[in-house]
């Protein structure tokens, strides 16, 4: 608690610091965007692109550095920001594009830089008042926590400059819309990135298996690619195709394992207990008005679970990899999920789209397709999926960045709309649509997943573990949703309150 007071404190110091060094810069902006007129003349299409399009007012930074900590990764996460060289690998190439086009002309120098733990580099850095970092990016789940602790901007009301626009379209206005509190949000995600799209969760199944055991044919559609279009992709077609696409070789029970000759109708993990029943367009905590309720005690939370924990402990045809991974002596509960999808033994299998890129689904020895997630039922409005919190990036600006605010809001703009324009395009269009699908339906049904991608504030904040209930209820083989929130409604209900006091308390 005295770390937290301390940064309170120690917010409303820089909050009056900013302030002056507002009206500090006001005179150096104006001589800056005198300096503009003498810039190097460019090409006409280029100028058309960088000073029209982009909805900002050209700008000249003089080499400002901008420094951008995010995790240590080998993955996209490691160039998203600003690659430093060219590879030939399209996303981070064009990640390094990017970055030389802002620096070449806004005068903008953006740096990634690299940490195992970003959240306490972070913590670290406040506590001591240095701004060595400008912003920075990790999963929601993770920069959540720092928010929770007044750590961060408001980027919805900042007070010095236009710079950020989370209303324009290379921001993900769905982490706006599911995830604002009292009307403030803490980190964006958009184009600025590519790793929020790869946490996406989503159904991959094999096409092999449902043409060969002839899945579809109790149904008037020549493929599910039109069952789901026609809007009628929900839990129970699921369940009753995975039943319908088991295989069992082995005696008594299904065997979960990379080496087994058994084929599941379904291969899950806890964690899909949640993204099944958001898929259903339920979760832990909805919005009321400026405050926050726990809508697990409603009756149509209650019923989506319930069906949802009904077919995930259906063990004749699905296997939850932390239980049936148990019964069976894994050692790599994910790791073998996975395995055993790409070995063409489970029909089904929800996962994040991310999973295409590794190396194992770029060589797997089968055919699959993507799906949305499946609706309760066909009353339901539309599709909903989700992110998986732990994965999605996001980026965040420390309170400890005074001198290069205004500077560093420009650039996150900048790293959003030329996102849009350079990066995404290679990352979507030519990695996922067509390197990763070999069919028209499945990047369709892409379309369709991130259009409809939905966040709870619950799952993302965690409030006192909450973004556990449904998975505690699914590995306890017993569905106990009523009597367990009684029992942690308390708990939950207080951490709420304690981050909505830092919330009303903010001084930015």
């Amino acid at each position: 608690m005295q770390k937290k007071h301390l940064i309170r404190i120690f917010s409303l110091l820089l909050a009056v610091m900013f302030v002056i060094a507002v009206f500090a810069s006001c005179g150096n902006a104006q001589n800056e965007s005198q300096a503009d007129s003498g810039t190097e003349p460019q090409s006409q299409e280029e100028s058309s692109k960088d000073e029209n399009a982009f909805r900002l007012e050209k700008r000249d930074f003089g080499g400002e550095v901008i420094k951008i900590l995010t995790p240590r990764s080998d993955g996209y996460g490691g160039c998203e920001i600003a690659a430093s060289e060219i590879t030939t690998e399209p996303v981070n190439d064009a990640s390094y594009n990017r970055a030389k086009l802002i620096s070449e002309t806004y005068g903008l120098n953006v740096e990634q830089h690299f940490s195992d733990n970003v959240m306490e580099s972070i913590r670290t850095q406040t506590e001591s008042g240095l701004d060595e970092f400008q912003a920075c990016t990790s999963s929601i789940y993770n920069l959540s926590k720092l928010a929770a602790d007044g750590i961060f901007y408001d980027l919805k009301h900042i007070a010095s400059n236009s710079y950020i626009d989370l209303n324009q379209p290379y921001w993900d206005d769905a982490v706006t819309r599911d995830l604002s509190i009292q009307d403030t949000i803490y980190y964006a995600t958009g184009d600025i990135v590519v790793t929020d799209d790869d946490a996406t969760w989503a159904i991959f199944f094999n096409k092999d298996i449902m043409k060969n055991m002839n899945i579809m044919a109790d149904y008037p559609y020549e493929s599910i690619y039109d069952l789901v279009k026609d809007e009628k992709w929900t839990l129970d077609k699921l369940h009753e195709m995975a039943k319908k696409g088991t295989i069992q070789v082995s005696d008594g029970e299904l065997v979960f394992g990379v080496d087994s000759q058994d084929t599941w109708g379904l291969m899950a993990q806890c964690y899909d207990s949640y993204a099944f029943t958001a898929g259903c367009g339920e979760g832990f905590i909805q919005r009321d008005g400026d405050g926050l309720r726990i809508s697990l005690g409603d009756e149509s939370n209650i019923n989506a679970f319930r069906q949802v924990f009904d077919m995930m402990w259906d063990t004749s045809c699905v296997g939850v990899a932390e239980i049936s991974g148990r019964k069976s002596n894994a050692k790599d509960f994910y790791g073998d999920e996975l395995k055993i999808f790409e070995n063409g033994k489970a029909l089904f299998m929800p996962y994040r789209i991310g999973a295409v890129q590794e190396e194992g689904m770029r060589e797997a020895d089968i055919h699959y397709g993507l799906l949305p997630m499946p609706k309760l039922n066909e009353l339901q409005d539309t599709y909903a999926s989700t992110e998986t919190v732990y994965w999605c990036t996001a980026v965040s600006i420390p309170l400890t960045n005074v001198q290069k605010f205004d500077a560093t809001c420009y650039a996150l703009e900048l790293l959003a709309y030329y996102g849009k324009e350079l990066m995404t395009p290679e990352y979507y269009d030519r990695t996922l649509k067509n390197k990763r699908f070999e069919d028209q339906e499945s990047t369709e049904m892409l379309d369709m997943i991130f259009r409809n991608r939905t966040y709870d504030i619950g799952a993302v904040y965690n409030f006192g573990e909450i973004l556990y209930f449904y998975t505690s209820i699914l590995m306890s083989g017993e569905n106990t949703q009523v009597s367990s929130l009684q029992k942690n409604l308390p708990v939950y209900q207080s951490a709420i309150d304690d981050f909505l006091a830092i919330v009303n308390s903010s001084p930015v």
